[in-house]
């Protein structure tokens, strides 16, 4: 036994040598936690989370709700110890004549100062809810101030995802359904909240106006991994021994990272280095990975990779999932794949700029035949440059899939540019 664990050790070293010598990097799992009933986490944990670079989850449970406590531990600023309990209950007449709904949460937190950081709360609701949105208030000294509008995610049971950068006082939850009533003379919005049907731009549970200081401009001088390359489409080019990466042609009509021309309407490329970040704007986008063409194609499917195949081709369900302010799909697949424990590897290639997907769910290119690989489509478009590149806008519709054929097993009639 103790020679099997000194192998894998020693296995694990290896390949984590031959990651950083390949330009690889592989995205660590979310490190998922259950709460103590007190809620406590210890300081040491957040510190390995940074160090690490690793998502951490907590879930907890208040009554016959569940929630989970999302931290993205490369963006914790000041390790502490937090108290992570959350009471959830339902808010009786608190908000008598200013909102009012049959399901009308009080969520109590029990720690005052959370930690800087990236952080969401999923709250999950016992049964399915027939709504489709939620909003988060806050008392305030004359008004109810409404905090922002999320919307839900319905499988057998309904749950929300709000950010929480700034907890340390009671909010409330009211789902919009069709009891749902709110009295514009007792609410108002909080400064950066979306209006009454917007888009669902926050300040935070709890936070108030936005705050400047949270804009952080991404340095120029960043990891090679924002500003790697990575077509969003497969490409007939094999001298890279890569199905989804442009030929490095330099052709005309191309830009300095191998771009074609962008077709019409359609969103140019933004270059990673030069986007301002700002984790005190919240907006929506949906996200889904899949695999199911694999599914049509066994016969070319490497013997090895047939037990890691879901049954039915899907990764990750398609789900409404948050993305701060100039945050790319690359940004909300690493924290999407982190948070669910989903592997996800990707390579840098500063040649164009962005990164490039290697492998999700230990599913490979070229692991269904020399044609296979995964893509990105937003909007049912297949972009004709990186993942990271593509600046995200709130109702994105964002799909992963993985292509048998440079993409035309996947019933994209939209092509990109050539």
């Amino acid at each position: 036994m103790k020679l099997q664990k000194k192998f894998i050790k020693i296995l694990l070293i290896l390949c984590l040598v031959f990651g950083l010598l390949s330009g690889c990097s592989v995205s660590l799992p979310s490190r998922q936690t259950e709460l103590s009933t007190g809620g406590l986490v210890e300081k040491q944990v957040f510190e390995d989370a940074r160090k690490n670079a690793r998502m951490l989850t907590f879930q907890g449970k208040s009554g016959e709700f569940s929630y989970s406590w999302f931290f993205n531990g490369s963006s914790v600023s000041s390790p502490a110890s937090q108290n992570l309990k959350v009471d959830i209950e339902k808010a009786g007449s608190d908000l008598k004549g200013a909102v009012s709904s049959s399901d009308l949460l009080k969520l109590v937190f029990h720690e005052r100062h959370l930690i800087q950081a990236q952080t969401t709360l999923r709250i999950d609701f016992p049964g399915r809810l027939d709504a489709q949105k939620v909003r988060i208030y806050r008392k305030g000294t004359e008004k109810i101030i409404r905090l922002l509008e999320a919307p839900l995610n319905q499988d057998k049971t309904s749950s929300v995802t709000i950010p929480a950068d700034s907890t340390g006082e009671v909010c409330y939850l009211a789902v919009m359904d069709s009891s749902f009533t709110e009295n514009p003379d007792r609410v108002s919005a909080a400064s950066g909240s979306s209006p009454p049907g917007g888009s669902g731009t926050s300040s935070g549970v709890n936070s108030g106006s936005a705050d400047s200081s949270a804009v952080s401009k991404v340095p120029s001088s960043s990891a090679a991994v924002s500003r790697a390359g990575q077509s969003g489409h497969p490409s007939a080019s094999r001298k890279s021994g890569n199905p989804s990466r442009p030929s490095a042609s330099s052709s005309g009509g191309k830009d300095r990272y191998q771009t074609d021309s962008i077709p019409a309407g359609k969103p140019k490329p933004v270059e990673p280095q030069d986007v301002q970040k700002n984790a005190k704007k919240i907006f929506y986008c949906t996200l889904s990975i899949d695999c199911k063409t694999i599914l049509n194609n066994m016969d070319k499917l490497k013997e090895n990779k047939k037990s890691v195949l879901p049954s039915d081709g899907v990764i990750f369900k398609s789900q409404q999932v948050l993305f701060y302010s100039g945050e790319s799909v690359f940004d909300v697949l690493q924290r999407e794949t982190k948070k669910n424990g989903i592997q996800m590897e990707y390579q840098s290639t500063p040649g164009y700029n962005s990164s490039y997907i290697v492998g999700i769910h230990n599913l490979y290119e070229f692991d269904c035949g020399e044609l296979s690989g995964w893509t990105y489509q937003v909007n049912g478009w297949r972009p004709n440059y990186g993942c990271s590149r593509y600046l995200l806008k709130d109702g994105d519709v964002v799909q992963w899939r993985y292509t048998c054929n440079l993409g035309k097993d996947i019933g994209d009639h939209e092509k990109s540019a050539s």
